[in-house]
């Protein structure tokens, strides 16, 4: 059992020890942290510290000693929530290395799969064009981009085919814009991965090779591997993307209402409506209305604006 009084003066001292930087303080510092790991059970004093708020948050005010003792309901809630955000902050440092993005699973390709000039990760949509996400050299965009309308790049087959993998060879004589500028650019064949389909087009990982390749190839295999982890890094990218565009929405939503309210003098609930109302008499929808109002709003309050009547 923790004796919680002994740990809240341990986490008081902690506190008072930490700005000061004299020999005595530092050495008391690291006794006092050595101390509360044992407390705690954990090895890191900055977790240990983090853990011991923690629990003193979750005691209550007549079980704590020292600077916690006393505290109200809500400052020992935010106080907790404060220590577990410490907890996963301190876990989220120690990881080894961040998640690879869509450039460096391309530049890995480059480098790993065997005489491969690049690769490059794009979307072909149903209207005939190539949106490319990531491509290393930056040549390759030009391919990517000339496979619209080709029938020997690996986008189309694989829009057409809709899953797996295709091994395009090339052959130096055909003639045509990706051919062409495939046979400058050294590439004797592609080979593409499908990654997933969108709702107006397919996504493929694409390794452009200086030999062609035959299927069982243990290149291909490897081929397939880093496509799974392009697919795992254009999820994460979309992700951040959507949490983001949501972000804003609400930033400008709340931002819309607010002045909405103020400047009619009604609730926030009525200014919503407001808002609403407003969206539909124009045809547009609530997102449009929100973000032209806050971005007004934003214009007319610039630095020599500030401050007005």
């Amino acid at each position: 059992m923790v004796d919680v009084a002994a740990l809240g003066r341990l986490v008081a001292e902690y506190e008072a020890l930490t700005p000061s930087s004299s020999p005595e303080a530092g050495q008391r510092l690291r006794d006092v942290c050595y101390t509360i790991g044992i407390y705690t059970g954990e090895a890191d004093a900055v977790r240990a510290v983090a853990r011991a708020r923690m629990l003193l948050g979750r005691q209550g005010p007549g079980d704590v000693g020292g600077a916690a003792a006393g505290a109200p309901v809500t400052e020992r809630a935010r106080a907790a929530l404060l220590a577990e955000l410490g907890e996963l902050a301190a876990r989220e440092r120690l990881r080894p290395a961040p998640l690879p993005t869509l450039q460096d699973v391309v530049q890995l390709t480059r480098v790993t799969v065997p005489d491969c000039l690049g690769a490059a990760v794009s979307t072909w949509h149903d209207d005939g064009s190539v949106e490319t996400f990531a491509a290393n050299p930056s040549y390759l965009l030009a391919l990517e981009r000339a496979q619209r309308g080709a029938e020997t790049g690996p986008l189309p087959r694989l829009r057409r085919q809709g899953e797996g993998q295709v091994v395009v060879p090339l052959d130096p004589g055909r003639p045509g814009r990706f051919a062409d500028r495939a046979r400058r650019c050294g590439v004797r064949a592609v080979v593409g991965a499908h990654l997933r389909t969108h709702p107006h087009g397919c996504t493929v990982f694409s390794a452009y090779l200086r030999t062609p390749v035959e299927p069982g190839t243990p290149a291909l295999g490897l081929v397939e591997v880093l496509a799974l982890q392009a697919s795992a890094a254009l999820d994460r990218h979309a992700l951040s993307r959507a949490v983001a565009d949501l972000l804003d929405r609400r930033h400008a939503t709340g931002l819309a209402i607010g002045i909405t309210a103020e400047r009619f003098g009604v609730t926030p609930h009525a200014a919503l409506g407001l808002l609403v109302g407003a969206a539909q008499r124009l045809g547009t929808d609530l997102d449009t209305v929100a973000r032209h109002l806050a971005e007004g709003d934003r214009s007319r309050s610039g630095p020599g604006e500030r401050g007005g009547s």
